[in-house]
């Protein structure tokens, strides 16, 4: 598994994780991990299928506490996730997915921007069922942007989009 940086901007830290190491039974997966992720910084992890990187995402936005082991995890506090399959709430109508957990004030108008930056104006009041699994994925991208998160962990959000809507969508993380 390699972490390939997609910019230059070195200004401060965002992440840092330190020996990072997490097991599985007997199989080591991650083995003294050192990665740093400067502010701004576009990260892509490459690598064959099963050597880690999901692991690592999991491990990076704090859903998997084992993964520590002996080593050290620093990342900001606004962060969000965007995982392969849109795990949107099936009872909850697409605004009610997108601003899931915000109850600030503005959070409806918020959510309908996002919904119209990933092409999915009118959808509001849309079940998730009755979307495509593109259009699942696009709420999904929207729920992540909504938050405004100092570190988006994305775990091959754009699989379930065609080729002209994945270049979009793209240039929209760009």
């Amino acid at each position: 598994m390699a972490a390939v940086p997609l910019t230059n901007n070195r200004s401060r830290a965002s992440v840092r994780i330190r020996n990072l190491r997490r097991s599985f039974a007997n199989q080591t997966v991650l083995d003294a991990i050192d990665l740093t992720i400067n502010q701004g910084e576009f990260v892509a992890l490459l690598g064959r299928s099963g050597s880690g990187k999901s692991t690592l995402l999991r491990a990076v936005a704090g859903l998997d506490v084992d993964a520590k082991g002996s080593g050290e995890i620093d990342v900001p506090d606004r962060r969000s996730v965007l995982f392969q399959d849109s795990r949107l709430l099936p009872w909850s109508t697409v605004i009610e997915n997108v601003s899931l957990g915000l109850y600030d004030a503005g959070i409806r108008e918020r959510a309908r921007a996002a919904l119209l930056e990933v092409e999915l104006p009118g959808k509001e009041n849309a079940w998730p069922k009755t979307l495509s699994g593109g259009e699942q994925q696009r709420v999904a991208l929207a729920r992540s942007l909504v938050r405004s998160p100092d570190l988006l962990l994305a775990d091959e959000p754009f699989s379930a989009l065609d080729a002209l809507t994945r270049i979009r969508m793209q240039r929209l993380l760009a």
